[in-house]
């Protein structure tokens, strides 16, 4: 259901399936989302919403025979950049203000399909996390830290590390959530060299 008067948005029960032709069907399970957002926000430069949650059964990631990712593959998908060298930097950062996210994980799989025996991992991350006036991506992502951290970046880790600026990125984006949370992952950065999924 969407308002788009209100710029108010609930989904419940969306499930995403991979393209015919990779290993596994599964990709995205959503239990649901909302959001409650402030319409002229979104024509603006600082989008703000009340409230926004998101409740994530499973989430499966795949690499396929090539090594492809399906999470790449489907963002490449709706962004038309297909085999492109690398996405396009904005000039500009999105502001953004949610002022009580609310976050729900279950579960993580890793499959990969590149060797010469599939490989399956599964992991209960089991977030439940209610948060504050979050302005920043460093705050969003501060619910995977401790144990669900470590157990995504030994899923996706080997992954990341065929894309050198992706890899930048998340790094970044760890560390700076590391220092937010007060937690402190010594070695995590080599470990996403090393570890294998």
């Amino acid at each position: 259901m969407v308002n788009p008067l209100t710029a108010n948005a609930i989904i419940r029960g969306l499930v995403l399936k991979n393209l015919a032709g990779w290993p596994v069907q599964d990709f995205i399970d959503l239990r649901e989302f909302r959001a409650d957002a402030n319409l002229f926000s979104c024509f603006g430069n600082r989008f703000v919403a009340d409230e926004v949650v998101v409740d994530i059964a499973r989430v499966t990631l795949v690499r396929d025979q090539k090594g492809v990712l399906n999470a790449l593959a489907f963002k490449e998908g709706f962004s038309g950049k297909e085999g492109a060298a690398g996405p396009a930097q904005s000039s500009t950062k999105q502001e953004f203000l949610i002022k009580h996210p609310v976050l729900k994980f279950d579960r993580l799989v890793f499959t990969d399909h590149s060797g010469r025996k599939p490989v399956v991992k599964e992991y209960d991350l089991r977030i439940n996390s209610e948060m504050r006036d979050v302005d920043s991506v460093q705050k969003l992502v501060s619910p995977f830290n401790g144990a669900a951290l470590g157990l995504v970046t030994e899923s996706i880790g080997n992954l990341l590390k065929n894309n050198p600026n992706l890899l930048k990125d998340v790094s970044h984006t760890l560390q700076d959530a590391t220092k937010k949370t007060g937690e402190k992952l010594e070695g995590l950065l080599d470990s996403l060299d090393i570890k294998k999924p």
